[in-house]
């Protein structure tokens, strides 16, 4: 049977879901810009991890960096639009910096699923349209969550071009 780069991404998902991971989904269009794709889905992310005891506290701090996150990059990109639960931590993921916010971010996410005893997995197809400096701030944002031994990771799919 041979399938495509996105079923076989979807097949990744549906099985780190039903190994109990948190999994979310996006879909990188080219004229969205990577903060504008990843906003919304992190948000449902944290108000999900929110509802387990053990991770509410860091779950909800979570969500006051991507107030933060949000509020301090629209300017800069313009296309971001997500619903707020929280009012934005000062100094949190707010600088306007997207590789330094984005760290910030994924670390609060990271330490919310960790909180919660289970992993977040974000998958991303049509990652060749993310550009590049997003996408360095991405592997940078990775990789300190990785130097922390936070459980967050992503798993992207596409073109051949992507290599490049």
């Amino acid at each position: 049977m041979v399938a495509g780069k996105t079923v076989l991404l979807d097949k990744m998902r549906h099985d780190a879901d039903g190994s109990g991971m948190h999994t979310i989904r996006v879909e990188a269009p080219e004229e969205r810009t990577l903060p504008a794709m990843l906003a919304p889905q992190l948000r449902l992310a944290l108000l999900k991890l929110s509802r387990v005891d053990e991770a509410k506290a860091v779950a909800e701090k979570g969500l006051k960096a991507l107030a933060g996150f949000v509020k301090a990059l629209k300017v800069k990109f313009g296309d971001i639009e997500v619903g707020l639960d929280f009012e934005p931590e000062p100094g949190l993921a707010d600088n306007g910096n997207l590789e330094g916010d984005l760290a910030a971010l994924l670390e609060q996410v990271g330490n919310a699923a960790k909180n919660a005893n289970t992993a977040l997995v974000i998958f991303i197809d049509e990652l060749q349209y993310v550009a590049q400096n997003q996408f360095a701030a991405l592997i940078t944002a990775l990789h300190r969550c990785s130097q922390s031994s936070l459980p967050l990771t992503v798993v992207g799919a596409g073109l051949p071009q992507l290599r490049a």
